[in-house]
């Protein structure tokens, strides 16, 4: 007889004597003495429900995969990927969660979270974990903080269920198994049914048909680098409840979590997590790289700190680095995203616990939760009244996870502003070059004075700070001393005397000077002065230049990086360009010393203020061929329209209202306007806005300034010289009587009937008029046109309207590129309320028409009675 012959006989031979000890059994909330197949919990018996909203209790694998699919279906943070198929054909699924760009708000590269679940069949407690991620991150509100960080910020791949054959097995027969039947422990460990481990190679899903109901790979022992080197942990038994399969990686689930691993993209990936129940520990192990052993460890802590926070105070227990193995282990999954991908990896073992010493006075499983404790294995069966607790606890605590492996927390922004006026003296931002480097924007409008007082406002890249009740607090399980902020400002290395006199995190919006930038606490606000004693008088003689020292910690505990020049990241099991102040490459960060600015001893004039007269147009004139027109209006606002162009040459432009702020203009909203269609066939009800980004402003002067935006993922700068003046409120000159009464005109126009589309007015200084026409073209892509014209009998006339293609947006704008062509002509016949546009266009499609147009805007200081 052959060997394989012999093999398949000798399984048979085992499997027969060991079935006719099967014994079926049942799990029931109690029993009598009598009751010899039954095995009591003393509470109920948990059925799952086909449902696809969360309750207390467990849902049918139908139940849950139809929750994935809505999530889907109706929020734009869940994102499905087939991985692959089961032995059953069924489709195995991960979810990325967050936004579907996988960049940054900085244009970075996101992170990579990887958590798996339902890796075992009767482990419940896992899929509605992981699932309860899913709900957490999908359908959060928007809070400005943790949440949108994290959906903005970072790839978080998951594995509701990965062994959907075994668990929907195990919900098949929810109360019943056989005992009698394990090899190793046939008293007391119940097989098959609803203790079901293993996937369904070679099973058939019929509870009594006897003859296969062992078989089935352990998922867990599948794996390289550890597979079949631990033969009291692992079996080449294929009835064992750990048979680790014929070769690694030879089950679909397995290769379906490799194939999780590289949405990442691999070279993203942070953590790793493998989902399972029960006995309330982490399981990890080590290789050779101590930074990945600290780094795992410093994981763990945060985890299991930030659970223990939670009213029901459940600890999960780790052991140290010199309690865990070392380049061994038994073939399970966090073994092979440890040493394959160097990322923390660890198999996280759900409530309740095991009744292990460290967990006194807990007795352990089932009885943690007032069970009878009959049988250990009702570890595995949860009460559906703690399920809820458990899966939504789990869930913040995963997100804490996901917050600090996003990176370290690195100054991006820092402004100071004179307190008396608001404006803006010194604006320094670190701006991203690529996804190893950024460049440090630095600009000062004035030197600082000692014995004067300035706010100073600096961002970070991550939200900082944690609240309770509106007030700044540590995170959960973390200690006070998270919230400590060590700063100081020196010449050369002596420290300047300076008096804070105030200082907060920011949770509101709005920017400098008194809100956040992008997530609530993730700015704070200091108001000092430099006191003019004698210190400070013998350390600056004129300009001198002031370095800024600060360290502080992002919420879970990670220092600030000491030099954002180079992009923190994760390589090869530890965090790389994340450096401390000696310019080492750690894993700790330190103090940033990277921001200077001048400080006088001398009379500094006062800081130049916006007025009306900043009205008018604007560009960069390495950018000729684009442009921005700024409209002052009252009550500190002001209106900006960029005609510019997209990637691949055509006209494009955004609008966007905004916020007059000493020298400094913001627009928080910029709107991309779509929907419309040049002609007669406009339809405003078809025209939609839609924000794409944000752009600021700030002048030195009335002829000069800088522009910053972001759009997308995309951040870009330009330097302004002004185009036009326009008549009775050029800068810098008194507001005087109208020279004509067309001056008034300078505005915004448009006909009610287009909503959508419109015209920019400039009547200039020297009696000429500019106008910029903000449309469509026929078939609903955006256009503008422009033209220089002049007033002929009180009429604005444009004789040669332009138009004009070629540019591309963004740093790679060339000027030469711009091609300009006649458009047609135009005529406006305007009073202060409204009046006519009459255009006609020798371009084809466009042909001519007369528009009845009213006011949009009345320029500041130029009223229109």
């Amino acid at each position: 007889m052959n060997r394989f012959l012999t093999l398949v006989f000798t399984v048979l031979l085992i499997s027969s004597s060991q079935l006719n000890a099967a014994d079926l059994t049942e799990w029931v909330e109690s029993k009598t003495i009598f009751d010899t197949d039954k095995i009591a919990l003393g509470y109920p018996v948990p059925i799952p429900v086909d449902t696809p909203l969360p309750f207390d209790g467990f849902r049918t694998y139908a139940g849950l995969h139809m929750r994935h699919e809505d999530l889907v279906a109706t929020t734009p943070w869940v994102h499905q990927e087939a991985l692959g198929q089961t032995h059953y054909g069924r489709t195995i699924y991960a979810y990325r969660l967050g936004d579907d760009d996988l960049l940054t708000v900085e244009g970075l590269p996101e992170s990579a979270m990887l958590t798996n679940g339902g890796i075992h069949a009767r482990e419940w407690q896992s899929p509605e974990t992981v699932t309860g991620i899913m709900e957490l991150l999908a359908l959060h509100e928007e809070d400005h903080h943790l949440y949108d960080y994290l959906r903005d910020n970072v790839n978080m791949i998951v594995i509701p269920s990965l062994n959907i054959d075994g668990f929907m097995q195990t919900q098949k027969f929810p109360t019943e198994n056989y005992l009698g039947v394990d090899p190793s422990y046939p008293e007391s460990s119940p097989r098959d049914g609803r203790m079901r481990r293993k996937n369904m190679r070679d099973v058939d899903d019929h509870l009594y048909t006897i003859g296969d109901l062992m078989r089935g790979v352990d998922l867990n022992r599948n794996n390289n680098p550890f597979w079949n080197t631990n033969p009291e942990r692992s079996s080449s038994n294929v009835l064992s409840l750990v048979y680790h399969g014929t070769a690694p990686a030879s089950e679909p689930e397995t290769q379906a979590l490799d194939a999780a691993a590289q949405l990442g993209p691999i070279d993203r990936l942070r953590i790793y997590t493998d989902v399972h129940s029960f006995s309330q520990v982490h399981f990890w192990g080590r290789n050779n790289n101590t930074r990945l052993t600290t780094q795992t460890e410093e994981v763990l802590g945060v985890f299991s700190n930030h659970h223990n926070s939670f009213d029901a105070s459940k600890w999960y227990a780790y052991g140290d680095r010199n309690s865990v193995s070392q380049n061994s282990g038994i073939g399970s999954t966090d073994e092979y995203f440890l040493h394959t991908y160097q990322v923390p990896s660890w198999t996280l073992e759900i409530e309740p616990s095991g009744g292990q010493d460290f967990h006194a006075p807990l007795p352990g499983a089932g009885a943690d939760y007032g069970g009878v404790g009959e049988n250990g294995h009702d570890g595995f069966i949860l009460p559906e009244s703690e399920i809820t607790r458990v899966r939504e606890e789990l869930a913040q605590t995963f997100a804490a996870v996901y917050y600090r492996q996003a990176g370290p927390p690195a100054i991006n922004t820092l402004r100071m502003l004179d307190s008396e006026t608001g404006a803006v003296v010194l604006e320094s931002q670190w701006d991203t070059v690529n996804g190893q480097t950024r460049s440090l924007y630095s600009k000062q409008l004035r030197p600082l004075q000692l014995n004067h007082s300035y706010h100073a406002w600096m961002s970070f890249n991550k939200p900082m700070r944690w609240r309770v009740d509106g007030e700044v607090a540590p995170f959960p399980g973390q200690p006070a001393s998270t919230l400590d902020l060590d700063a100081g400002l020196l010449v050369g290395e002596s420290p300047l005397t300076v008096t804070l006199e105030a200082g907060d995190w920011l949770n509101q919006p709005g920017e400098t000077p008194d809100g956040f930038m992008t997530y609530r606490d993730d700015a704070l606000k200091l108001t000092f002065r430099f006191a003019d004693d004698e210190l400070n008088l013998g350390l600056v003689n004129g300009l001198t230049d002031v370095t800024m020292v600060l360290e502080t910690t992002d919420m879970t505990g990670m220092s600030t990086d000491a030099n954002p020049a180079t992009v923190a990241d994760w390589d090869n099991g530890a965090w790389r360009r994340y450096e401390d102040h000696d310019g080492a490459d750690t894993d700790s960060g330190g103090f940033d010393s990277t921001l200077s600015f001048q400080v006088t001893d001398q009379p500094v004039l006062p800081p130049f203020l916006l007025e009306p007269g900043i009205t008018s147009s604007w560009y960069d004139p390495t950018h000729d061929g684009e442009g921005f027109l700024l409209e002052m209006l009252a009550d500190n606002a002001a209106v900006l329209y960029w005609f510019t162009y997209n990637d691949i040459g055509e006209q494009d432009w955004y609008v966007a209202v905004g916020e007059v702020r000493a020298n400094r203009i913001v627009f928080p909203e910029l709107l991309r306007v779509s929907g419309g269609e040049f002609g007669p066939g406009f339809d405003p009800g078809n025209v939609t806005e839609e924000v794409v980004g944000s752009a600021s402003f700030i002048w030195s002067d009335c002829d000069k300034g800088d522009m910053s935006y972001q759009i997308g993922a995309q951040h870009g700068r330009m330097q302004l010289t002004r185009l036009t003046r326009l008549m009775d409120i050029d800068c810098g000159q008194p507001i005087l009587a109208p020279i004509r009464e067309e001056a008034l005109l300078s505005g915004s126009w448009y006909d009610p009937g287009h909503r959508g589309e419109g015209y920019n007015v400039e009547v200039l200084i020297n009696g000429q008029v500019v106008v910029y026409w903000f449309s469509y073209d026929p078939e609903g892509e955006r256009r503008w046109f422009f033209g220089l014209g002049e007033i002929r009998e009180g009429k604005l006339v444009f004789d040669e309207m332009l138009t004009s293609s070629g540019g591309i947006f963004g740093p790679d704008f060339n000027p030469d590129d711009v091609d300009f062509k006649p458009w047609g002509s135009l005529e406006l016949d305007l009073t202060c309320e409204g009046g006519t546009a009459t255009y006609s266009s020798i371009e084809e499609g466009f042909g001519s028409a007369t528009l009845d147009v009213v006011r949009l805007t009345n320029i500041d200081q130029l009223p229109c009675p």
